[in-house]
């Protein structure tokens, strides 16, 4: 076993980064999934509020991390890190939410307008305000609509996951649209896009 494994705990993940490059050795990036698969973990759990999609997010983010290190120059590890899985988690929930589109539209059909002068930014603006929104929602609606409209679920997928009853996740769900459409509406108004 090399000296470094040895050590792998007294080594910076930017040393560990620059003997990647030299080695490319994967049990390298098997340390830095250690070190770091916790916080990646939290941080796309925070973002796509499901446990499942989390994981997922976070091998991804792992399996892509070899051709990173080899192609980009990284100062400190730890917040590109958190810049790369930031990004993922964005790019997966738009991918979500497009595929729900005709039921996000019912929400604000003015909110997601598309126009071509528009930069990523302001999208990326937009989804994260979604996901404040949803945040902001009663626990029992927040759960709801997670599972309606991101994971994909039936009404009735929903009360066999929740044990709430049928008119409880029907009414969960159109008073948890109301209530994000009108969070979003006052933040149009409020012009903050």
């Amino acid at each position: 076993m090399p000296l470094w494994q040895k050590n792998d705990e007294r080594i910076s993940d930017e040393d560990l980064i620059a003997l990647y490059k030299k080695r490319l050795d994967a049990s390298i990036v098997g340390i830095l999934f250690r070190r770091h698969y916790h916080k990646v973990y939290g941080l796309c759990l925070n973002y796509l509020k499901n446990a499942h999609d989390g994981e997922d997010a976070v091998m991804e983010i792992f399996e892509s991390l070899p051709g990173h290190l080899v192609h980009h120059s990284i100062q400190k590890f730890e917040p590109w890190l958190f810049f790369v899985t930031r990004n993922h988690c964005l790019k997966r929930f738009k991918k979500q939410v497009k595929n729900r589109w005709e039921d996000i539209q019912e929400i604000n059909e003015d909110f997601f307008v598309e126009i071509e002068a528009e930069k990523d930014h302001i999208y990326e603006q937009r989804y994260e305000a979604l996901g404040e929104a949803i945040d902001e929602l009663k626990e029992d609606q927040k759960k709801c609509i997670i599972l309606f409209f991101l994971q994909q679920k039936t009404y009735n997928d929903i009360v066999e996951i929740t044990g709430f009853s049928y008119n409880d996740v029907k009414s969960y769900i159109q008073n948890g649209k109301r209530n994000l459409k009108n969070y979003l509406l006052n933040l149009n108004e409020n012009d903050e896009f």
